[in-house]
Parts: C-alpha cells; structure tokens; sequence
C-alpha cells in the first residue's frame, strides 16, 4: 500500500470518527440520548456536526475552502471537526496570512456564538478560543515550518553531495585522464622530431594535435564540474592519509605498512579508496570484528590487503556488490588487479593489487 493510499484511509477514518464523536456529543448535550426515538432528537445539531466530519476528506487538498466552509455551520452550532479544520488549514496551506485571517474569523463565529453575558460564558469563550482556533492553527503552522525545514535541509544536502561529487570527478579527470593524454601528447610530439620517415612524422603530428585539442575539451569539462565551493580547496588523499583513515574509523583496526613505501600521488589514492570502501564495508557486514590492513611494496607499486572475519550480517559481502564493483573499475583504471571473497579459513579478504608506472605500461 503506498503513502497516498495510507493517507486517504487515515483522513475517512478521522471524518468517521469525529462525526461520531461529535454527533453522540450534540445528542448527549441536547438530552436525546439514551432516549433516542424521542421527538426532541435536535436534528439539526446533529445534520451540523455530520457534514463538517464530512468535509474533513478534504482538508490536505483545499485546506482553506474547507475552514473557510464550515464557517456558516459554527454559527448554528459549533460543530467537532472545526479544530482538526484549523489544524489543517495551518499544516498544508501556503499563504500563512490566510491562515490567520481564517483562524481570527472562527474567534469572531465563536465571540457570536457565546455572548458573553457574565463570567461564566466569558470563561466558556475563552477556553473555547484558547483550546481549540489557537491551538490548533499553531500547531498546524509549527508542522508545516518543521516540514518546510526538513525538506530545506534535504535539499541542501543534496546539493552538497552534488556538489562535492562534481567536485570529485574534475580532480579524477584531471589527475588521471589529463596526466595519460598529456604524457600521448609529449610522446608525440618526441615522435615527430625523432622520426626519420615523413609519413610518421605526420601521424605523430596529428595525434599530437588531437592529443592537445583534447586536453583543451578536458580543461573545459573540468571548469564545469569543478565547484567554487571548500571541498575543491581540500588536498586529495594519499598514501600517508591512510593512517587517518585507520584512526578515524571508528574499528579495530590492525594496520601494517611496509617501511618507506612510497607510489605516485594516483596509485596513493586509489589505495586510499580502497582501504576506505572496504572499512566501510566491514563497518556494515562484519561490525565489531577486528579488520587487518596490509600496505606492501609490489613491483614498483603497491599491494593492498584488507581482512577480517564473518561478522553477524555476513552473507555476502556487500548485499549489492556495487560498492565493490566500483573498487575493481577503479583498481583496472590504472593497470592493476582485484580481487574479493571468502577464504578457507572462514575470512573475507580483499586484495587490490596496483602496479607501478612501468608494469602499468
């Protein structure tokens, strides 16, 4: 059953109950109840309170015809659905002035209603004005303000993922794409001075004019999507910054890495990433296990190794996969291999394997 369904079952079963509620109350009040079938049943009180329970259907859709239509009725009887109308009107209509001006008229049915002729109905006026138009269209303003905030935060939070990923994207751009074609383009161009055949030559000087008209096109997207905010001022990750990674994770983490190793600033933070996703996974899969990292040196670049036990939730590891679906993208953009899954001993172990700018070549 979905919201909308949920809704309009929850708004038939407010207009039964308080037209039942408010049609027993008119008969208790008027003294026809228990005795029913007497001729003094005050119909019309009861004919009042049934259709304003009525109009109750309507109130998340026109919020304000509906308070606005129950008017004439309060000034024969005043009818049960007349707060659960303000609370409406306050909760689902746009222009607070309405809401105000609607709320200030119902005082003055009321003020109609209940002359104040002593002290005891100018008590009864107050507490009906005081418990039931005030309440009830404050109430419905302060739930349309947290929903109108609630949907205002979600939002900015969107934009700021938005933000952030675009953000993301032109330093990954930048970083791997424009380095690879600007290393084609000087390769070209060395090409073309070096080559003793004319056609070659020419082919050279061609990739290498592709090669440039491509890098301005990069240099273009990544003037796009980078973003004028703070995280574009924020420096990438490293190698180094796994050791933050480890302390801020909240895990039990064992983290070992091999002495003095050191890889370019693409593989670093591709080992960073990986290190990041698969803490994240064990944060979800296998909470409260110990995790063991593994930072290696490996032909000129680096091995990574990330294990830990069967945890509670451990099935399979993740649910969706997407999470390392990405990773192994991410590892083969840049030459190298990956791998994920259970080993005999019961363990779940990740290997990332990132070669170095030669074995990538």
């Amino acid at each position: 059953m979905n919201a909308r369904a949920v809704r309009l079952l929850g708004d038939v079963a407010l207009a039964v109950g308080v037209g039942v509620a408010g049609v027993g109350s008119d008969l208790v009040m008027n003294g026809a109840v228990p005795m029913v079938l007497v001729p003094e049943v005050p119909w019309r009180g009861v004919w009042i309170q049934a259709v304003a329970a009525l109009m109750l259907l309507a109130r998340r859709r026109h919020p304000l015809a509906v308070a606005v239509a129950m008017l004439p009725l309060g000034y024969a009887e005043l009818p049960l659905a007349m707060p659960f109308a303000l609370y409406s009107l306050g909760a689902h209509q746009d222009d607070r002035r309405r809401v105000i001006v609607v709320a200030a008229l119902w005082l003055a049915v009321l003020s109609h209603l209940w002359e104040p002729r002593d002290l005891t109905t100018a008590v009864h006026l107050l507490s009906i004005g005081g418990l039931a138009v005030i309440p009830a269209s404050v109430l419905g303003l302060y739930i349309d303000s947290r929903r109108r905030l609630d949907t205002a935060l979600a939002e900015k939070a969107a934009r700021e993922a938005r933000a952030e990923e675009r953000t993301r994207l032109a330093r990954e751009v930048h970083d791997v794409v424009t380095h690879h074609v600007s290393l084609m383009v000087l390769q070209a161009g060395s090409l073309r001075m070096a080559a003793p055949d004319e056609e070659v030559r020419r082919a050279a000087e061609e990739i290498r004019a592709t090669g440039r008209r491509a890098l301005g096109e990069l240099r273009e997207v990544v003037g796009v999507l980078r973003d004028s905010g703070p995280a574009e001022l924020a420096p990438q990750p490293t190698l180094l910054d796994v050791s933050r990674l480890v302390a801020e994770s909240g895990l039990r983490v064992k983290l070992r890495q091999d002495a003095g190793l050191e890889v370019s600033a693409a593989l670093g933070r591709t080992a960073y990433r990986v290190v990041q996703e698969a803490l994240t996974n064990a944060r979800k899969h296998a909470p409260g296990a110990e995790v063991d990292v593994r930072l290696s040196g490996h032909e000129g670049g680096v091995r990574v190794t990330v294990g830990n036990p069967a945890g509670r939730t451990s099935g399979a590891f993740p649910a969706s996969g997407s999470g390392l679906l990405g990773l192994r993208q991410r590892v083969e953009l840049v030459g190298g291999a990956f791998s994920a899954g259970w080993t005999d001993s019961g363990r779940f172990e990740l290997v990332a394997v990132l070669p170095g700018q030669g074995a990538a070549a």
